[in-house]
């Protein structure tokens, strides 16, 4: 019967809200008559007392608090009669202030327990359905605590058995809820909270004793409440925020922000922001949005170059800021960025230096300066300006990085005689551009700096320094063509003495007291002397005391037309069944106008009828196209040409065309037009009969030779026993002759005959590169007939013996070949002018002549040869014969 009770009063706390329309809002609440501390009481709605959203509840009664609209107990207590409770509610929006009255009617006990059958035959008839579960979070022990019951209107009929299962039962976490059997009562046996598990979702089973199910499942969902059980936090340990100084009242510096983890959207979630405190406290300079927690700043104040960091204090409160809340604080540091707000500003009010006439790319000052905005920023580094004095720019200013300071320099040389004193202003500004601050006004500061210029004693100057003289060419030597006069500045001294210095190819004369100028030469224009049509010679000018100056004589020579146009080629060639024309270039070394463009026309003064045969094209100021007209019926060709240049200064040239054929009908047959141009001097016909004379010298010696070895034919060896004769020369051929055709065609390397009986040829088989990309990999050749004997690296040929005719048929071929292709050539040369080129071995051979005729010897043609062989040849020769 207890807990029946127990479970009518829990039920009680669901909200139960009774306006009655007056004076003031009316709320009656039924509560179980103890109730212990921080309990929830029920719930009350403020807004339809105020009709506003934005209102605050304070309780009059020191045992109750409410928050947002939820009413508890500060302490346990016992209510033995109804007890009022009077809130006082504000408007927010107006500051409408009304009040709403409680009143809590206690629950009394039954005196004594009813039977079961009367328990049911009175009670409300229960439906199967969800019920509206809730537990607030962070419960006070002791446990277990009741939660709700759960019945089913079958047990009227049956006996039930309830059962829940679900999460916080037999799932994590495990144990949390359990239900009793008999009564379906649920009891959460621990603290939950809230921000771990923000709802259980359960299911509810009612059975029969023998398991039978008179019901469907139930889906029972228990919300857990939430309790204002966290602090706001920041998101930051520390806030830094940027602005510029001197910025106006109400510029964003920046915004901070913070969490909480209890309920979203609920009053505990409502956060404040504010500011603690500043440092430095004075003056204020900034303020906080308390909704958005934006800081903005007060005042326009903000000077880097008095405070350039601030740090605020901040808090962050719960429950919209109420006295109840929970907070937390946090910090924030405010940087003040330099503004370009101060202008550099000299050390000093005025400046004076010396320096010297004549020099020039020196420092003669160093200028500090002072800046207050942030140093190695544009706001602190200066920029120097020459703003007065400086028109005929002697001087140049320019920053020391590293100092900040302006060097005046002397890029000019200035002259004492012409001023001893200039009066210089010098501004200076920064890299970055004022900005505008409302209480100074910001402008370039000034100093006046005076220069000295001191007297030196000076060598003599030419006036000018670059003297430039123009003279026409082809004048005869000794003219004069001008002077160069120098003078000293400080004494007026006239004693100066005159000296060449640089004179290359001694064009003057220039006289040493005088300093008149007179030719050496006939100067030429275009003798290649001058260098970009001037010539340029050095003069020193000494005074008494030995001090020099130095100064530049510029000859220009005026062109003379003293110079004919010039054919660059006297010969030219057409085609017999193509190209009817020559093109002939022309060029005159004069300059205009006395040169290009050339005029060409045909000379018809010893022949009339030229201008029949030919036309002149003309191409460029310097090139025309010599056309043939009608057949050609010659081979040569001489064409007077005349040749005038535009002041019509020139002669007749004769151009000889050459008439060949042009297998492509624009150019001749290669080598015949080349050979034709060939024209012999004295000295290369007088050098060939030389050469003539020799080689007919060398053949008699060598037929000296070869009569004294025939006369010994019978005598002695003409050789020693130990004197090796080279007479076989063996070679290596590394890649086919440029006249071979094909690169495929293999030819023996070297054949040397035998003997006279012409029976066999002895082979002696060489190396050959086969492949001109390696040249490490070689084979073996030997061509026999149409039959190729190959070798390759690795393998030994038999040196066997061949038919004599066998070779014959195979260089019969060979050079039959070599003579047809021969005949081939483009300019129909015999084929029995191919020179052979031989070897010399060392000594002429008793064998005779080894060429193409040396088949036709006859029987009776001797041996004798045979007995001057080395030794181990003799022995072979010895062997042979005996078998």
């Amino acid at each position: 019967m207890a807990s029946s009770h127990r479970s009518a009063l829990i039920c009680l706390f669901i909200l139960q809200v009774l306006i009655a329309f007056g004076e003031s809002c009316k709320v009656k609440l039924n509560v179980p008559s103890e109730l212990g501390a921080e309990e929830l009481v029920g719930r009350v709605n403020l807004e339809k007392c105020v009709k506003s959203n934005s209102v605050i509840a304070i309780s009059k009664d020191p045992g109750f608090s409410i928050i947002e609209g939820a009413l508890y107990t500060r302490h346990a207590m016992t209510l033995s009669s109804k007890r009022k409770i009077t809130i006082l509610i504000q408007d927010m929006e107006t500051l409408d202030q009304s009040k709403l009255h409680v009143v809590l009617v206690p629950l009394k006990k039954e005196s004594k327990k009813r039977s079961t059958r009367e328990a049911i035959l009175k009670r409300t008839k229960r439906r199967w359905r969800p019920l509206p579960f809730s537990i607030m979070e962070n419960a006070i022990p002791p446990f277990p605590q009741f939660v709700q019951q759960i019945q089913s209107d079958t047990q009227e009929n049956y006996t039930i058995y309830y059962s829940i299962s679900g999460q916080g039962v037999d799932m994590p976490p495990v144990n949390l809820f359990y239900i009793k059997a008999e009564t379906g009562e649920i009891f959460v046996t621990r603290t939950i909270d809230r921000e771990e598990y923000q709802e259980f979702k359960l299911m509810g089973y009612a059975t029969t004793r023998d398991k039978y199910s008179p019901e469907t499942p139930l889906d029972i969902i228990i919300k857990i409440d939430d309790d204002n059980d966290n602090a706001p936090v920041f998101t930051e340990d520390m806030f830094c925020m940027n602005i510029g100084e001197h910025r106006v009242s109400g510029t964003i510096v920046g915004r901070v922000n913070a969490t909480d983890r209890d309920e979203p959207g609920s009053i505990h979630t409502k956060l404040k922001y504010s500011i603690i405190s500043q440092f430095p406290a004075q003056p204020k300079m900034f303020s906080m949005n308390p909704e958005t927690g934006v800081i903005i700043t007060t005042s326009d104040g903000l000077d880097r170059e008095v405070m350039d960091t601030f740090k605020l204090l901040i808090q962050v409160s719960d429950m919209d800021g109420l006295h109840h809340g929970l907070t937390s604080t946090g910090s924030v540091t405010i940087r003040v960025t330099d503004e370009n707000d101060h202008a550099p500003t000299f050390l000093a009010p005025s400046y004076q230096v010396e320096v010297n006439e004549n020099e020039c790319g020196i420092d003669i000052l160093r200028i500090p300066v002072e800046d207050k905005d942030l140093v190695n920023t544009e706001n602190w580094r200066a920029n120097f300006t020459i703003t007065q004095g400086n028109e005929q720019g002697y001087f140049s200013i320019r920053t020391d990085p590293t100092t900040n300071e302006g060097i005046l320099s002397v890029v000019r040389s200035l002259n004492y005689e012409e001023m001893n004193q200039i009066d210089l202003r010098i501004g200076v500004v920064n890299q970055a551009v004022f900005v505008k601050v409302p209480s100074k006004q910001i402008t370039m500061n000034t100093i006046p700096v005076k220069v000295i210029v001191k007297d030196v004693d000076e060598g003599p100057e030419f006036q000018p320094q670059v003297k430039y003289i123009r003279t026409q060419e082809g004048l005869p030597a000794g003219t004069e063509i001008g002077e160069y006069i120098a003078k000293d500045p400080e004494n007026k001294n006239t004693n100066i003495r005159y000296q060449k210095i640089t004179d290359v190819y001694s064009w003057i004369t220039i006289a040493p007291t005088t300093g008149k100028i007179t030719t050496n030469k006939v100067l030429d224009r275009e003798s290649g002397e001058m260098q970009h049509d001037y010539y340029n010679v050095t003069v020193h000018a000494i005074d008494d005391s030995g001090k020099t100056g130095t100064g530049t004589l510029v000859i220009q020579l005026v062109d003379v037309n003293d110079n004919q146009p010039e054919i660059t080629q006297n010969d030219g060639f057409i085609c017999m069944n193509g190209k009817n024309y020559a093109e002939i270039h022309a060029k005159d070394a004069d300059g205009s106008p006395n040169s290009a463009p050339l005029k060409f026309s045909l000379d018809t003064t010893n022949n009339p009828d030229i201008q029949k045969q030919w036309q002149i094209q003309q191409l460029s100021d310097t090139s025309m196209r010599l056309i043939k007209i009608g057949d050609i019926s010659g081979t040569m060709y001489d064409v007077p040409i005349l040749i005038l240049d535009q002041q019509g200064y020139g002669r007749t040239h004769s151009v000889k065309i050459d008439v060949c054929e042009c297998p492509d009908r624009l150019n001749c047959a290669a080598g015949r037009r080349a050979a034709r141009n060939v024209s012999l001097g004295v000295w290369a016909i007088l050098a060939m009969i030389l050469a003539a004379l020799v080689l007919l010298a060398l053949l008699c010696a060598l037929l000296a030779c070869l009569c004294g070895s025939a006369a010994n034919k019978h005598g002695k060896a003409g050789f020693p026993d130990d004197l090796a004769q080279e007479n076989l020369i063996v070679s290596n051929t590394e890649a086919p002759g440029e006249e071979l055709m094909d690169p495929n065609v293999k030819i023996p390397i070297q054949v040397i005959n035998a003997n006279r009986s012409g029976q066999g040829v002895t082979k002696e088989i060489q190396q050959v590169i086969t492949s001109p990309m390696n040249q490490n990999q070689t084979t073996e050749y030997f061509k026999e007939g149409h039959n190729t004997l190959t070798v390759r690296p690795g393998q030994q040929m038999d040196q066997g013996r061949y038919a004599y005719s066998e070779w014959h048929s195979f260089m019969q071929s060979h050079i039959n070949g070599k003579v047809y292709q021969y005949g081939q050539e483009e300019e129909h040369q015999p084929a029995d002018d191919y020179v052979v080129p031989y070897n010399y071995e060392g000594r002429g051979s008793l064998a005779g002549s080894v060429g193409c005729c040396s088949e036709l010897r006859g029987e009776d043609d001797r041996l004798d040869f045979l007995n001057q062989l080395e030794p181990k040849f003799r022995t072979l020769a010895s062997v042979c014969a005996r078998k």
